[in-house]
């Protein structure tokens, strides 16, 4: 797919239909190929003579090349991308899976002098959040600056990963609230669910964790002198490594929160395999003097008390009720049962 933008008179951001590479205008100051076919490459590449990288080229791409400026002056950008998997398409249609998982996608910017050109795999939801806040103009900013696209787009994955983090904020305390609640926990809680989503929960911290320290990397890549070509953009850059700055104290915060209720849960879980543990014994305890009576009167031998006696058979029953009554009311009161 491909999709291409140029500035209005106000500054604003406005999607050009394409029907051929014969569209692609020298106005165009933003074009954006998601999962690109190769007609659809090589017209961006006939139209600007640029090299669009492929998806592949994309994902084995070194981290000493993710981020340079080449002999054209061309700055080239590979930054990753979290993501929310849903049911549906990344432009938000459908629910959201119940449990939080969230995958990473690389991102090529190519940041030419009068346009910027995106290069991705799929739809993402900070694209759809900056087009339409571009569209809009909210910050009143001049697009005809490509510069402005590329942190603009940077700031609306800040954002995405800022609400990603929250939502796992909102499920640890779900956590925290089901794990801590002891009627809830041994009546309705099912602790192995509960590792699972901790589990899931975790990995997307991770994920979230690469994200900021790369964009974090790029971030200051484009503060050092003469990256942008202008101190204009030294302010904005700042306020975004900031942002960073306190999500990945954030990140960090909940990273804590996981491994404490993982700890809790997995003592719980121990806990209880314990407690299962301990009853089996105590009730293998309480049947071993009646199993050891029927032993005794069990054997073909002659000489034991009452054997042959009319009320042998009830005496023997009685015993056998007296020697599991007492061991489980001694264990009662013991609170072992």
């Amino acid at each position: 797919m491909l999709e291409a933008f140029q500035a209005t008179e106000q500054g604003s951001l406005r999607e050009v239909t394409l029907r051929g590479g014969f569209d692609l205008a020298p106005d165009l100051v933003w074009v954006d190929l998601i999962a690109p076919t190769q007609e659809e490459q090589q017209w961006v590449t006939e139209a600007y003579q640029q090299n669009i990288p492929t998806l592949k080229s994309l994902e084995d791409i070194s981290a000493s090349s993710r981020y340079y400026r080449d002999d054209d002056g061309v700055l080239h950008i590979s930054t990753y991308f979290l993501s929310k998997n849903r049911n549906s398409t990344a432009d938000g249609e459908g629910e959201l899976t119940s449990n939080i998982l969230a995958s990473a996608h690389t991102v090529a910017f190519i940041l030419q002098k009068d346009r910027l050109i995106t290069v991705r795999g799929q739809k993402l939801l900070s694209f759809r959040a900056f087009r339409a806040r571009a569209h809009r103009n909210d910050y009143e900013l001049s697009y005809q600056d490509p510069v402005w696209i590329l942190l603009g787009l940077l700031e609306a994955k800040l954002d995405e990963l800022a609400d990603i983090l929250e939502d796992v904020h909102k499920g640890l305390e779900q956590g925290t609230t089901e794990v801590l609640n002891n009627h809830h926990r041994e009546y309705h809680l099912d602790l192995d669910d509960m590792v699972t989503r901790l589990a899931q929960q975790d990995d997307v911290l991770g994920k979230a964790q690469l994200c900021l320290i790369d964009l974090r990397r790029v971030l200051n890549f484009l503060s050092r002198p003469r990256a942008l070509g202008s101190h204009k953009y030294d302010t904005d850059v700042r306020e975004l490594n900031e942002d960073v700055r306190s999500l990945v104290e954030h990140n960090a915060f909940l990273f804590q929160k996981v491994r404490f209720l993982l700890d809790t849960t997995s003592g719980f879980i121990n806990t209880e395999q314990n407690d299962i543990i301990k009853r089996f014994n105590v009730v293998s305890t309480m049947v071993a003097p009646p199993m050891l009576v029927t032993g005794f009167y069990g054997m073909n031998v002659d000489g034991l008390p009452y054997l042959h006696s009319p009320i042998g058979f009830s005496l023997v029953v009685v015993v056998m009720i007296i020697s599991f009554v007492v061991p489980m009311w001694y264990f009662r009161r013991k609170g072992w049962l």
